[in-house]
């Protein structure tokens, strides 16, 4: 099936109603799902009787290799890209014009009025952020592509740690590991926590060392194209108690048993994970499993308040996407979405503890696109 023509017949048949007759698409992300254009500074436009992808000599010889069944509209160096797309719309017979109005800006916008001023231009908001909320199976395939590279990576990471590795030192290998596991790069810039520091749910990287904390979180993914997005907290083979080597951790809760939550909470959520259902009932079951949480031996510890973020995400061509699962989400889940599940404890003085993964909803259910292990693990170094 050519789901690139199915894409933009999905896009055509929804702006039908809308007070439209084309429809402009300038954000580079959502030409690349609409076209398979890979390229930079290329718009596409939907207009009444073509479609056309506008773009600039640089990327004529792309254009030909990935969309070769696509017209292209080619503008000279002396002419803009939003010159070349008014041209375009003036020319199309179209009347009214639909613009991406989450993502124009309002400079190009206005551009855009003064270099067509006989088309009327709608803001339409995440029409097509919306129908990349589900993935056809081509999609799903490169999501899996890029959690194998990541995965492949990351195991070649944690293979040649050593205690003196730094922080930043540890990120540039992951990232580096990444690309020779077959990765463009990383889908982001890595998070790597030592000890006390992975109370920051996207702790910068510093020069704090591997073997001056007791744990290590590390959240990451690779970019093929498609992305995934992970998150591991594994237990350090050095101290697994505030010490001389990891003073910074003022508190000594005991990792094993504040991991275990953290898991039970993870799989509370993808249980109930399927079609139908209310993305912010899935993250209220995972509230639910810190919220009971008690400690005999940490009275006042208090596990939901712990928990300061969302649980999870859409993910594809970007690292956040549509559906949020979040308490105060409206989406509801669907088979075909791909998102992350990924809920933290975060605690000052201690650390932080995450467990993410990339999950397929399915028609009955979910299923897990990655597949390292997420029980708890401690380094061998």
């Amino acid at each position: 099936m050519n789901y690139l023509n199915q894409r933009r017949s999905i896009l055509t048949q929804a702006l039908k109603g809308r007070g439209v007759d084309a429809f402009l698409v300038t954000t580079p992300v959502n030409v690349t799902y609409l076209t398979g254009f890979t390229g930079e500074d290329s718009y596409f436009a939907s207009t009444p009787k073509h479609e056309i992808l506008v773009s600039d000599t640089r990327c004529e010889e792309q254009i030909k290799e990935e969309c070769p069944d696509l017209e292209a509209h080619i503008r000279p160096h002396t002419r803009t890209t939003l010159e070349a797309a008014a041209e375009v719309l003036t020319k199309s017979g179209a009347k009214s014009v639909g613009v991406e109005g989450n993502r124009i800006t309002l400079g190009e916008l206005e551009q855009l009025k003064a270099l067509a001023p006989k088309l009327t231009f709608v803001p339409l908001e995440g029409l097509v952020e919306t129908q990349r909320m589900v993935k056809d199976p081509g999609e799903v395939e490169k999501i899996r592509e890029a959690v194998r590279v990541a995965e492949r990576g990351f195991r070649m990471f944690v293979a040649t740690l050593r205690e003196a590795d730094t922080e930043k030192e540890m990120v540039d290998a992951l990232e580096g590991y990444v690309r020779r596991a077959g990765g463009r790069g990383t889908a982001f810039p890595p998070i790597v926590a030592v000890g006390e520091r992975g109370a920051l749910p996207h702790a910068p990287p510093t020069s704090k060392e591997l073997g001056d904390g007791s744990k290590l979180l590390v959240a990451w993914g690779a970019d093929v194209g498609y992305k995934c997005d992970l998150t591991r907290t594994l237990r350090s083979p050095f101290d697994t108690a505030p010490s001389r080597r990891n003073k910074q951790e003022r508190v000594g809760y005991d990792f094993g048993k504040l991991y275990a939550v953290v898991l039970a909470a993870q799989n509370a959520a993808l249980a109930a994970l399927r079609p139908g259902v209310k993305a912010k009932d899935v993250d209220a079951a995972a509230r639910a499993v810190f919220a009971n949480a008690k400690f005999d031996k940490y009275p006042d510890l208090n596990l939901a308040s712990c928990f300061t973020h969302g649980l999870g995400h859409g993910i594809g061509l970007e690292v956040h996407e549509a559906p949020k699962i979040r308490p105060n989400s409206g989406d509801v889940l669907e088979a075909g979405m791909v998102v992350t599940i990924e809920p933290g404890i975060y605690i000052p003085g201690w650390g932080g503890i995450r467990i993410e993964d990339d999950v397929l909803v399915t028609h009955d259910g979910c299923k897990l696109l990655s597949t390292l292990s997420r029980e708890a693990v401690t380094l061998a170094v």
